[in-house]
């Protein structure tokens, strides 16, 4: 269990909404283009690693699903924007498939039309209900054209954070990591230093850290740390139906704190921050809409995130994971994030949960 301190438990008897918050603070939801879209196949798109690992090694999938239909944003966007404005979002996350747009990964194999249309289309009808784009350029689903000829997220044309703020590695990696690590020239450095506009950042649960000493240079213990989420077996927070993931609010200030300590006071969006539940077959829709988890995560997270602004983070937007429940990687659809209830047995029909009407009325007042 968690302890409010001070600032927030001022909340029981000061109402609690987006009125606590600065001018123009942007609360929105997100997605990821394969974790919805569907139309794999469809319009000319091209095939992303994602595409190709659940086709090839469906039992990598807890339930050996693909994201081929999703929840078929592809078709259904409009419908999707209407139930966003019902409740008062003012923003829509979302990622561009890169494939869709250049199907066969570079400008020199052609740019799609229909793909861009999609996003064209999308973008107009947000804008036109008073919607912000917020766009992601990559969401995991790379070309697998690049894959294959650069090695993915293997190669050294991949950045990491550092370099654009510092215009090198951190010390501790380059002393860890060593000539496995890409030499940047002098000019490179220079280029890459400072060259961020904002800092997005996904935050869910908090994990202990330890030392963990290894003699042996390899990517999975390059970082020297063992995590757990217990101390003393007790829970870092309240369980979940996520392993993974604890309900701890306070480490979303912490990490806040963090990273303006760290990294020279950023401007940052909180690009992630959610829950699941478990997708119970048992249940009825009914059941499965009162989700009270999320209402609780979601409350307790968004007055940890009020004080750090209390505290001079400069923090301009919230975007809850996620609008809809969706293909859940490795998980398939096994577990629900969403604002959205998706009914994978009607028609993939949408519903609003509890916790999509209770943030409606925060956002009310």
């Amino acid at each position: 269990m968690v302890v409010m301190d001070g600032a927030i438990a001022s909340h029981k008897w000061r109402p609690f909404n987006r009125s606590c918050f600065p001018p123009g603070f942007i609360f929105g939801a997100g997605s990821a283009a394969y974790q919805i879209e569907g139309a794999a196949l469809e319009d000319g798109k091209g095939a992303s690693v994602w595409d190709i690992l659940v086709r090839q090694h469906p039992e990598r999938i807890v339930d050996r699903s693909t994201g081929d239909v999703a929840v078929d944003f592809y078709h259904r966007y409009k419908e999707d924007i209407m139930l966003m404005k019902k409740i008062g979002l003012d923003s829509f996350r979302f990622s561009i498939s890169w494939t869709r747009i250049l199907p066969k990964a570079k400008l020199s194999g052609g740019v799609n039309p229909l793909g861009v249309q999609f996003y064209n289309n999308l973008i107009d009808d947000l804008l036109a209900n008073g919607l912000k784009p917020f766009v992601t350029l990559l969401h995991f689903d790379h070309p697998q054209a690049l894959e294959d000829e650069y090695g993915g997220f293997s190669s050294p044309k991949i950045m990491f954070m550092d370099p654009v703020i510092y215009g090198e590695y951190p010390k501790s990696m380059q002393s860890l990591v060593g000539n496995r690590l890409p030499k940047f020239t002098e000019a490179e450095s220079k280029l890459l230093k400072g060259s961020i506009d904002f800092l997005g950042a996904n935050y869910y649960t908090t994990n202990y850290a330890e030392n963990g000493p290894s003699n042996t240079p390899f990517l999975p213990t390059d970082a020297r740390v063992n995590l757990t989420t217990e101390k003393n077996g007790v829970p870092i927070g309240t369980p979940t139906d996520v392993s993974w993931l604890f309900n701890y609010p306070k480490g979303l200030r912490d990490l806040l704190l963090y990273l303006k300590k760290k990294y020279n006071s950023p401007t940052i969006y909180i690009t992630e921050n959610g829950v699941a539940e478990a997708n119970n077959a048992s249940l009825t829709v009914k059941e499965a809409l009162k989700d009270s988890t999320r209402i609780r995560y979601l409350d307790g997270h968004l007055k940890y995130l009020l004080k750090a602004i209390q505290e001079g983070v400069n923090i301009k937007g919230h975007y809850m994971w996620a609008f809809l429940d969706d293909f859940e990687w490795t998980s398939g659809y096994t577990l629900r994030f969403g604002f959205t209830y998706i009914d994978y047995k009607n028609n993939l029909r949408r519903y609003l949960k509890y916790s999509a009407y209770w943030f409606k009325k925060f956002l009310l007042n």
